[in-house]
């Protein structure tokens, strides 16, 4: 059993992520900092990314468009990596680049598509979908921030309860439906229409069982063979 064994994907992810990087000239210095923190580096890699963080201020804009995309790109394509988009990197050279970008050029996608992704900003995703609704990665964050939004509505329904306004939760479970309809990048869809598919069935039981009520919810839905997955709610601090 290897070193960090608990925290292997992010550490072999790290590996390929420095790879990547030191592929980019504007990036090497990125990709050292990668390489130390998959030695456990801490401290050196935060000096060498303050390094990185300096060398910026001296880059054109051009130059710290491309490097931010790059970054982000890079990020996207190493998922399980936790340890690479720190703090000052995001707060000091990211979001700021990106901010800026957006400002000077409002009828750009570009900046304003990375920002929602970075940020999951529901309203910023939603307007960079209407601006490039072929867009397959930002549709799918936003059906995954609806499956979301439907989940947490539904999570206590084995106790009975309700969270949230049951017509809207319905009205966003259409939405969710039609924007993966739109969808051209099979890859990721099938998962998302299948938990859709089971919240849906969940919904339609929750109002029949609601317009006449017999018992529990989860015993209601086994006499009436509705087999259903109930999440379980744990409550700290009660006696």
């Amino acid at each position: 059993m290897g070193t960090h064994y608990w925290n292997r994907d992010n550490f072999e992810g790290l590996k390929a992520l420095t790879s990547v990087l030191r592929a980019n000239p504007q990036l090497v210095a990125l990709a050292e900092v990668c390489e130390l923190r998959e030695k456990g580096l801490r401290r050196q890699a935060f000096q060498a990314l303050d390094a990185f963080l300096s060398e910026t201020k001296r880059w054109d804009v051009d130059a710290c468009r491309a490097a931010v995309v790059a970054i982000l790109d890079a990020q996207r394509g190493a998922p399980a990596v936790h340890q690479f988009l720190w703090d000052p990197l995001r707060r000091r050279f990211v979001e700021p680049v990106l901010e800026q970008w957006r400002a000077d050029q409002p009828e750009d996608v570009e900046p304003l598509r990375e920002l929602a992704l970075l940020r999951r900003d529901e309203v910023l995703l939603r307007d960079a979908l209407a601006l490039d609704p072929g867009d397959d990665l930002v549709r799918e964050a936003v059906v995954a921030s609806r499956i979301r939004f439907i989940s947490y509505a539904t999570h206590h329904l084995a106790e009975g309860k309700f969270l949230g306004d049951e017509v809207e939760t319905i009205a966003v479970l259409a939405e969710a439906n039609a924007l993966l309809d739109g969808v051209s990048d099979r890859h990721w869809a099938k998962s998302h229409r299948t938990r859709l598919d089971e919240l849906e069935r969940l919904l339609v039981d929750w109002q029949e069982f609601r317009a006449n009520p017999e018992g529990t919810f989860p015993a209601w839905c086994r006499s009436h063979d509705r087999n259903h997955r109930w999440m379980t709610s744990f409550y700290y601090g009660e006696a």
